[in-house]
């Protein structure tokens, strides 16, 4: 009997003690995880992964052959636009100059005097055309020659004073005629194979590259130097054409890097592309930087979020707890029992979306996929210890 009464009571707790554990599920069902509605500022962002944008290169060649008389950078040198490179041998330019030079002034000591003896000389033949024509009036009334011989007189004086015109004009004309013309142009030329000797930096930047020593010959069009432009670094991101409408110009957002995710910076939206990628679906952004960190390096990989919308006291749920896409609706526990309840959603984000319509504050709505309507449910409240 002692022994059959202990095994009776064995019985009896373990009886009680699966009652205890399994008689809350079957009466009140199995627990799920839901999540109590509650008002809260919800700030959209959208996160896209990206790389610092190096800067523009500019490759530095050669105009004209020559033999490289001194270079005076080397590559990790900073220089600053018009900087002087390298020196090709200009002798052979010098002279060139000196030449074109002479020949201006041969042009000024030579041809101007003579286009004034010209103009002179034409004003004199004027002069007694004119007196020769006004004596032949005066003979003409005294009878001594005919009316034929004063016509050949005022003829001699047309021509003469055309003579002087085209004399005057040949010497206006001359200071700036074609053989000054040309003999300027002789000189704009020799300067400029002068200063093509002369290899300076376009802009401000850093030498990367140089290919070239003093006593090199180069070539037209050779590889000298390689600068890389001292320009702000930039962001470039790649987001999905869906996201266009989320994307415009002065945009905040906030950049972090692989190689320091911990320490993120402010970034600004500065360029949404006019054009879509056919083979990739994305559009390229480009991002300015207010304050560029010091740690920042071109080609690093980086992650930006940009914040595209925010709407104060909103209900927010998870998107996990949203069913049906094209009639969403989301399973609130009322009495202990699920219930369909459709909604109405608002701003969507990657992993939460806003309600506008169909719950209030205190709805307990469940999260688990597995739910199903009608069944009976104990919540546990996520973020509940």
């Amino acid at each position: 009997m002692t022994v059959r009464r202990i095994i009776l009571f064995c019985s009896g707790v373990c009886l009680l003690l699966l009652l205890g554990l399994y008689a809350p599920r079957l009466v009140w069902g199995p627990r799920v995880e839901a999540l109590e509605m509650r008002p809260r500022d919800l700030v959209q962002t959208l996160v896209v992964n990206g790389r610092v944008l190096a800067p523009r290169l500019v490759q530095i060649g050669a105009q004209q052959t020559g033999i490289v008389s001194r270079r005076l950078v080397d590559e990790g040198d900073n220089v600053r636009e018009g900087q002087l490179l390298l020196e090709l041998d200009s002798a052979e330019a010098q002279a060139a100059l000196a030449q074109a030079q002479a020949g201006l002034s041969q042009v000024c000591e030579v041809e101007r005097p003579l286009t004034r003896s010209n103009v002179a000389q034409a004003e004199s033949t004027l002069r007694l055309a004119q007196w020769q024509h006004d004596r032949n009036e005066t003979m003409l009334k005294d009878g001594i020659i005919s009316q034929s011989q004063l016509e050949d007189s005022r003829k001699g004086v047309d021509i003469a004073r055309a003579a002087l015109i085209s004399a005057q004009a040949q010497s206006r004309s001359s200071a700036l005629g074609s053989s000054l013309k040309l003999a300027e142009a002789n000189i704009a030329l020799a300067r400029a194979k002068l200063d093509q000797t002369r290899i300076k930096s376009p802009a401000k930047g850093v030498v990367l590259t140089r290919t070239v020593e003093a006593g090199d010959q180069v070539q037209p069009g050779k590889l000298l130097f390689t600068l890389a432009l001292d320009e702000p670094l930039k962001l470039l991101i790649q987001p999905d054409e869906k996201n266009l409408l989320q994307l415009r110009t002065g945009q905040e957002a906030e950049a972090s890097t692989d190689a320091f995710p911990e320490r993120r910076f402010p970034a600004r939206i500065c360029y949404v592309a006019p054009s879509v990628d056919a083979t990739k679906g994305t559009v390229d952004v480009k991002l300015e930087l207010p304050k560029i960190p010091e740690f920042l390096r071109p080609d690093m990989t980086v992650s930006v979020e940009i914040r595209y919308g925010q709407s104060k006291n909103a209900l927010v749920l998870p998107l996990q707890a949203i069913r049906d896409s094209s009639h969403p609706y989301v399973l609130v526990l009322r009495t202990g029992r699920a219930v369909k309840v459709p909604v109405k959603l608002g701003q969507r984000g990657e992993r939460e979306v806003e309600l506008r319509e169909g719950l209030t504050s205190g709805d307990i709505v469940i999260l688990n996929s597995a739910a199903r309507e009608g069944n009976h449910y104990r919540a546990v409240l996520k973020g509940a210890s």
